[in-house]
């Protein structure tokens, strides 16, 4: 949580701008994956990069963190039974990556306001998972995701749910 809370506070609150550098986006994803697997060493991922080599521009440190956000939640909320899935895919103006879990999905209720951390601990006692987490994870997530002029959504599938957002590609000139 002190992480995720440093991590924000690098956010300029008032213009949402963060120091933005062209990255490799394979190494910002395999360094999130490692640090992620030091934390998790049982859990099964599959992470599925471009095959052509990306730079994007984004606060690498941030983007890392966001990953690591997402897969931590995947892994202790889903209860998934498949392999967490981690899929970075290459578009004409934007790079979009995705987290899909195999698990019991999100109550269609909560999605409209997941990103906003509100509702999260209404019923303190009731938690289906047996964790028990602040809940500001993902309106982090979101901060960043906007900050970077993307967006990030999360959807039920018929198996589990995915979080997906993306980046902007955008050059050093602009």
């Amino acid at each position: 949580m002190v992480e995720n809370l440093l991590s924000v506070t690098r956010i300029d609150n008032d213009t949402t701008k963060v120091n933005k550098y062209m990255e490799p986006v394979d190494e910002v994803v395999s360094s999130a994956v490692v640090r992620f697997k030091k934390r998790f060493p049982s859990a099964e991922l599959k992470v599925s990069l471009p095959e052509d080599f990306v730079m994007v521009m984004m606060d690498a440190t941030l983007i890392e963190q966001l990953l690591i956000n997402i897969l931590q939640n995947a892994y202790i909320h889903s209860q998934t039974v498949k392999p967490i899935e981690l899929k970075v895919e290459d578009y004409s103006t934007k790079i979009w990556f995705s987290v899909r879990d195999y698990g019991i999905g999100i109550p269609e209720e909560r999605i409209p306001t997941l990103f906003d951390g509100e509702g999260y601990n209404e019923n303190k006692d009731v938690k289906a998972d047996g964790y028990k987490g602040m809940g500001i994870g993902l309106s982090i997530c979101k901060t960043i995701v906007k900050a970077h002029g993307g967006d990030i959504k999360v959807r039920n599938h018929e198996e589990g749910s995915e979080f997906y957002f993306y980046l902007p590609k955008e050059t050093e000139e602009e």
